[in-house]
């Protein structure tokens, strides 16, 4: 938009095809600054294109233009359309990781922990489903390499959860479990929430769910609900 109220102008003075460049140049310049903004508009228009056209419909250059984001600009951040699932994903997990470090800085007990990173991860998921459910179902179509990156991705979120569930094992308030298993477990619960929302939204706000959630995987990996820390922890 700002492009156009700018070569508009310079038609409208007679200036040079130069100048117009130049405008459109600055253009380029002051969205690579914005870096943080220009990324995460190129992520939702993505998602929103893929959810109405299709993954193999959508071209890098709607993308672009949805996103209000010149296409030189766009190829900076991506060359092929896969990689924006690689983005998505990425987004979602630095999300993550940032609000959890922020909420457990000062929390001590295991059980804390995990119960703050499953209620974290849920509102992280609710508020990003469309970027879940298209994960989804548009996986499929990335190549080997690509879906490859994007699972390794969700490795790495589940290893969150599973360094929490080793603490708690360690001081003696988890029970000895699978924990890769039980990590990829309350992943899949949180997803749960998008994926059937069909079902459960007709009798759970997110907060009942959550809670019900949670307090099966307490049920499941607390070696005691009521525990309290071992002598000399």
């Amino acid at each position: 938009m700002l492009e156009n109220a700018v070569s508009r102008s310079l038609r409208g003075h007679g200036r040079s095809k130069k100048m117009e460049a130049s405008k459109k140049q600055l253009t380029v310049l002051d969205q690579i600054s914005a870096s943080g903004t220009v990324r995460k508009k190129i992520i939702d228009a993505a998602s929103l294109l893929y959810a109405k056209k299709g993954f193999m419909a959508t071209s890098i250059e709607e993308i672009s233009e949805m996103a209000g984001v010149s296409l030189p600009v766009t190829y900076r951040y991506v060359r092929k359309k896969a990689e924006i699932m690689k983005m998505i994903m990425e987004d979602l997990l630095n999300s993550f990781k940032e609000n959890l470090t922020r909420q457990i800085g000062g929390v001590d007990q295991p059980r804390d922990k995990l119960a703050t990173a499953v209620i974290l991860y849920s509102k992280i998921v609710d508020r990003e489903q469309d970027k879940i459910l298209l994960m989804y179902q548009k996986s499929g179509s990335l190549d080997a390499a690509a879906k490859g990156a994007v699972m390794q991705l969700e490795v790495i979120v589940s290893e969150i959860f599973s360094e929490i569930i080793k603490e708690g094992i360690h001081k003696g308030f988890f029970r000895k479990t699978d924990v890769d298993l039980m990590a990829f477990n309350i992943m899949m619960m949180a997803h749960m929430w998008v994926l059937k929302r069909w079902h459960f939204r007709r009798r759970l706000t997110l907060e009942e769910f959550v809670e019900r959630q949670l307090g099966l995987i307490l049920d499941l990996v607390c070696a005691d609900p009521e525990a309290s820390p071992p002598a000399g922890d």
